[in-house]
């Protein structure tokens, strides 16, 4: 029987709307499947271990965090699994294990031996450091998502690849969706300001943050609604604090497309010129009025809340297509009638932006190191199998908010293009990100935690709170992190390989 391990806990200040993808999204969920349904991992279940074959099929161990966000993409993965499970006579065991539990918890099982087969990678690519992360090239070339998968969507893997081993080319995680960042734009807003949404969304392509922006926002601030205290053409999309500002703003300012340290994971990139000017374009923007004047204290949730209430005019939609869901749901009417538009990432030079990259990495010691071939390609066939068929690539956009990695499906399914609102999102805004931007992904080094959240939320909340000169604070984080980096060097690496 399968076992189905997890907790309903949810992230973010406002997850009561995260159950997405209900009625006003058109999607009808299966009936809950019979399972072992237990407790979280802390609540006392088994982390995992080798893959056992002894009722003829093999067994793996699979955590994925967002089994742990609600009972519609907990109910449609039981349903998948179940599938398979079924048509091959093997057996996946999920555990649910929050994104803030991941780490702390991988570590624990890492050190007792007892490790899963596939982690769902996601927000904490960092687990795979330290040679926790086996190497797959070999049986991912051979593999049918190798002639599929977008090389933009590959490319951000292959970073976390050469992160975590130490070595150029090396993958440890293959993707099972895309969630973009893009642009949410009111329709009210830009009607006052006398600008064509086809200016402003995925029809006009990426905006300039300097060329393009300062024109279009100064328009937005003199209607009538930007007029009105409390509201902004834009905030940041992201605290200050979150690790997303600096993965996004860094790359697009044509830096390391892991934001605050190299593409290798050896060396920080906070200090850099595209560091600086990523730093000084949002202190900059909120002085002219451009962002919210509370941007620092704004994360995705509050940016789409204010959005929706009008307070501001454009909403850089992290998670995108999980948000996509939250929009259904909580602005049916609006989103039929019209009253938003889907553009590009914004860009500073360069066409890079983030993207949370939903994928499963691979655990070397639950592998055997790679020996234990049968469990190795027992994994790989079920992902192929899960991510590279048309129908279920549509049900897990449907489902789990993920766009296909492979462009060709959203061209060619009828889901994606079944609304003017569906042709617009999803051809339009979700492709062109997919097609057109390289994807900046956070970093996936050992002690992550502190580089990509505590040092740069230090950093900047001595820029804006306490009047620290931009190159002064960029310079002391890129000294922090390095010496986190340097202390961590001698325990990465790792040459786990499936081959």
């Amino acid at each position: 029987m399968t076992n189905r391990r997890g907790s309903d806990t949810r992230r973010g200040s406002v997850a009561s709307r995260r159950g997405f993808l209900k009625a006003g999204a058109g999607v009808s969920v299966a009936a809950a499947l019979s399972g072992c349904i237990g407790g979280d991992l802390a609540g006392g279940g088994s982390g995992g271990g080798s893959a056992s074959s002894g009722s003829g099929g093999v067994t793996l161990d699979m955590w994925l965090s967002y089994y742990t966000e609600g009972e519609t993409k907990r109910t449609y993965t039981d349903e998948i699994v179940k599938q398979w499970e079924n048509e091959t006579g093997n057996t996946i065991n999920i555990t649910g294990v929050p994104y803030t539990d991941v780490s702390t918890k991988f570590q624990a099982a890492r050190a007792s031996g007892e490790v899963p087969h596939l982690v769902e990678v996601m927000t904490r690519p960092g687990i795979l450091a330290g040679g926790a992360g086996l190497i797959i090239n070999d049986i991912f070339q051979s593999s049918d998502l190798a002639d599929t998968v977008s090389e933009k969507v590959i490319r951000g893997h292959e970073v976390w690849g050469a992160q975590s081993t130490g070595e150029k080319g090396n993958l440890v995680s293959i993707p099972i969706g895309f969630r973009p960042y893009f642009t949410a734009w009111r329709t009210d807003w830009l009607k006052q300001a006398n600008i064509d949404p086809a200016e402003v969304n995925h029809e006009a392509g990426s905006l300039h943050w300097r060329d393009d922006i300062p024109a279009i926002y100064d328009k937005l601030k003199r209607t009538e609604l930007g007029q009105k205290e409390g509201h902004f053409p834009d905030s940041t999309g992201m605290k200050q604090s979150d690790e997303e500002y600096m993965s996004n703003y860094i790359p697009q300012h044509g830096g390391s497309l892991s934001g605050v340290v190299n593409e290798e994971g050896t060396e920080a990139t906070i200090d850099s010129q595209a560091g600086r000017d990523a730093v000084r374009l949002q202190k900059e923007y909120i002085e002219e009025g451009y962002f919210h004047q509370n941007s620092i204290n704004f994360g995705d949730e509050e940016s789409t809340t204010s959005h929706w209430s009008g307070q501001i005019a454009v909403n850089h939609i992290q998670d995108s297509t999980d948000l996509w869901g939250d929009y259904l749901e909580e602005q049916p009417d609006a989103m039929e009638n019209g009253e938003y538009t889907w553009g590009l990432p914004m860009n500073a030079g360069t066409n890079a932006a983030l993207a949370w990259l939903p994928g499963l990495g691979f655990i070397a010691d639950a592998f055997s190191g790679g020996s234990d071939q049968q469990a190795l390609e027992t994994a790989m066939g079920f992902v192929e199998w899960w991510v590279a068929d048309g129908q279920r690539a549509v049900d897990n956009a449907k489902n789990l908010g993920f766009v296909p990695v492979d462009p060709s499906l959203i061209r060619q399914e009828d889901f994606f293009g079944k609304t003017s609102m569906h042709e617009e999102f999803w051809r339009g805004a979700a492709m062109k990100t997919l097609e057109n931007f390289e994807s900046a992904v956070i970093p996936a080094v050992a002690g992550a935690d502190a580089v990509t959240y505590e040092i740069p939320r230090s950093m900047h909340q001595s820029v804006m709170s306490q009047g620290v000169p931009v190159e002064e604070a960029t310079a002391n984080a890129a000294e922090q992190i390095n010496e986190i980096l340097q202390r961590n060097q001698g325990g990465g690496g790792g040459n786990n390989s499936s081959g």
